[in-house]
């Protein structure tokens, strides 16, 4: 398994984060990079090991999963044997809004990006 390969929306979003983290606290942002670096090994080694998302069709192939001591969770597909890093979410606001109303992030829009 190769990647992982982020959507330009993903990238943004998890660069975002470890800005506002590391704003919050010295060295905070660092240890988001170390958290999401793992949960990345892990997916990429194990990429059936998480939840489906359980808003989108099963044909997208969707997975979630969360990081250890942070609010983040890392939505993820495979294709062609690549690691697609679809998004990138602080929980609260997607439990807030939910995965079908979360804009240009809705089931729908991800499913036209992926491959």
């Amino acid at each position: 398994m190769t990647g992982p390969k982020f959507f330009a929306e993903a990238l943004a979003e998890y660069e975002d984060a470890v800005v506002y983290y590391e704003k919050r606290e010295k060295g905070l942002g660092a240890r988001l990079i170390q958290e999401f670096d793992e949960a990345v090994a892990v997916a990429l080694e194990y990429p059936d090991a998480f939840a489906s998302v359980p808003e989108a069709p099963v044909a997208f192939g969707l997975r979630w999963v969360m990081l250890r001591t942070f609010p983040i969770k890392l939505v993820y597909a495979v294709r062609d044997d690549t690691l697609l890093l679809v998004a990138v979410f602080h929980a609260r606001r997607l439990q807030a809004t939910g995965w079908k109303g979360s804009g240009s992030w809705g089931a729908e829009s991800v499913a036209a990006r992926l491959p």
